[in-house]
């Protein structure tokens, strides 16, 4: 039996929107995974000449949720999201609810003293300073 180009392309054109379909069908997938059952919060580390700060975006998340331990070269936060949002137009009533644990480990740039960190949780922020354990202090050189 003699294939025509007709047969061809469509055959062709066929494949394509099944291969469409599979990719789509797993990008689907993937974006479920990623924004409905993970969420990695955003750093920020600030290193002055005395200590170590970090910032570290949790919003959604009561104090009491979260749970913060620092060692001399690492911290670590587990906090219970649990957090609901309804929003209702003159037509739709839109109910949305996420619930999970956030995880995040944040290595140090230097050795820290893990006794002396403060910690406080403000507008979904949560800033942990910590001392160094060896100060760099500077000193003004002279350029000749």
């Amino acid at each position: 039996m003699r294939r025509t180009i007709s047969d061809s392309k469509n055959l062709v054109e066929k494949m394509l929107e099944d291969t469409a379909k599979t990719v789509d069908s797993v990008k689907h997938d993937i974006e479920k995974t990623i924004v409905d059952y993970t969420f990695v919060p955003g750093k920020d580390i600030i290193e002055t000449d005395d200590s170590v700060i970090v910032h570290l975006d949790i919003p959604g998340v009561k104090k009491d949720d979260i749970d913060l331990k620092v060692t001399e070269m690492r911290m670590k936060v587990t906090a219970k999201l649990d957090e609901e949002h309804m929003g209702r137009s003159s037509y739709v009533t839109h109910y949305d609810r996420k619930s999970g644990f956030i995880k995040r480990t944040v290595r140090f740039p230097r050795k820290v003293l893990p006794k002396e960190a403060e910690a406080k949780y403000e507008n979904g922020v949560l800033t942990v300073e910590v001392p160094k354990l060896e100060k760099t202090e500077g000193f003004k050189v002279d350029i000749k």
